[in-house]
């Protein structure tokens, strides 16, 4: 299973990677991957969606950009197992 967004933020989980989405994991335990993204998303203001946190308040692409690869990163350390948070890496410049 794959879990993937749009630029807006929005998550969704699936079967294949859509054209125009950006990854965020895969893993072939579905219940583990929907569970460290839900786990580590926000929801959005219907308490239904799920949104990568500093995506919908972006000021620019390049700012979606670096919330995008934090919010991955996170995925990718719950997926090994690993706890606590990533080191923020700010490529902007």
């Amino acid at each position: 299973m794959y879990a993937y967004c749009y630029r807006g933020g929005q998550i969704e989980f699936g079967e294949k990677m859509p054209e125009g989405a950006l990854p965020l994991g895969n893993d072939e335990d579905s219940k583990k991957l929907m569970d460290a993204v839900r786990t580590n998303a926000r929801l959005a203001y219907d308490n239904k969606t799920l949104l990568v946190p500093g995506i919908p308040e972006a000021g620019s692409d390049d700012d979606a950009l670096e919330a995008w690869r934090y919010f991955r990163e996170i995925i990718e350390w719950r997926l090994e197992g690993r706890t606590g948070f990533p080191e923020r890496k700010n490529t902007i410049q």
